[in-house]
C-alpha cells in the first residue's frame, strides 16, 4: 500500500491524537468494565490508525498509548522571534526538512514557557536571547503545522543580548534576514503563518496578542 499523501497523513495522525485523548481521558473517571473495555479499544484504534502515517508497528504504538496514562491536553510548545537593532529577525534551517523556521520547541517539565523560549534559541541558534513579549497563541491544527500531536505555539518576541552563529545537530544554518529577504517559500509549515504575525506586529507594535478563535455552544444549546 502507498503513503498517504502529507495532507491525508496529517489529518488520520490528529484524528488518532483525538482518540487517544479521549480514550485516556474516559478511562481516568470510570470504573465501569464494560467503559474500561470499549476504551481500550478505541485505543487500539487510534493506534492503527497512527501506524498508517507511521513506521512504526501498531503494537508498538499501542504499547506507547497505553503507557502514557495522565489525562491527556495539547502538547505546549515554543517559537521565539528574535529581532536584531536593524529589524532582522532570527531564522534557522531545519537538519530535518531543510526548510527554515523560527528557532523553537517542546517546553520541557519545571521551566516556564519563557525559559523554553529562550533555551531552544540558543540550543538551535548559538544566540543568548531577552524574552520581551508573549505575541500569542497559536493552534497547530489552524496554523499549518504538520504533528502527530495537537500543539499549542506560545509566540515569544526577543532581543539578542550575547552569543554568535552556531549550528546544531537539529539546525543545519542560522541566519538573519530583513523581511524583505525572509525566505517566505521554504519556511517549515506552520512558520509562514506565524513570521507573518510577528511582521505584523513588528510594523505595528499595538498590534494585540494573537488567539484563534472558533465559535463554541454548551453541547445542548
Amino acid at each position: 500500500m502507498s503513503a498517504p499523501d502529507a495532507s491525508l497523513a496529517q489529518t488520520l495522525s490528529l484524528i488518532a491524537d483525538e482518540l487517544r485523548a479521549l480514550a485516556h481521558n474516559n478511562l481516568q473517571y470510570t470504573d465501569d468494565a464494560y467503559q474500561i473495555q470499549r476504551n481500550r479499544r478505541v485505543l487500539e484504534l487510534a493506534a492503527q490508525l497512527q501506524s498508517l502515517t507511521d513506521l512504526r508497528p501498531p503494537q508498538e504504538i499501542q504499547r506507547i498509548f497505553s503507557q502514557d496514562l495522565g489525562y491527556l491536553t495539547p502538547l505546549a510548545v515554543v517559537d521565539t522571534a528574535t529581532i536584531d537593532p536593524d529589524g532582522k529577525v532570527l531564522l534557522i534551517r531545519r537538519a530535518d526538512d531543510g526548510l527554515w523556521a523560527m528557532p523553537g520547541g517542546a517546553c520541557d517539565t519545571g521551566e516556564t514557557p519563557a525559559a523554553a523560549a529562550a533555551r531552544e534559541t540558543w540550543e538551535e541558534s548559538g544566540y543568548q536571547v531577552e524574552i520581551t513579549r508573549l505575541l500569542g497563541v497559536f493552534d497547530s491544527r489552524l496554523s499549518g503545522t504538520q504533528a502527530s500531536r495537537h500543539l499549542y505555539h506560545l509566540l515569544f518576541a526577543a532581543v539578542p543580548v550575547a552569543g554568535a552563529a552556531k549550528t546544531s545537530n537539529e539546525t543545519s544554518e542560522v541566519g538573519w534576514f530583513g523581511w524583505e529577504s525572509v525566505p517566505w517559500q521554504a519556511l517549515s509549515p506552520g512558520h509562514y503563518q506565524r513570521l507573518q504575525f510577528v511582521m505584523q506586529w513588528w510594523l505595528n507594535p499595538r498590534t494585540g496578542a494573537y488567539f484563534d478563535w472558533e465559535p463554541w455552544q454548551p453541547p445542548d444549546a
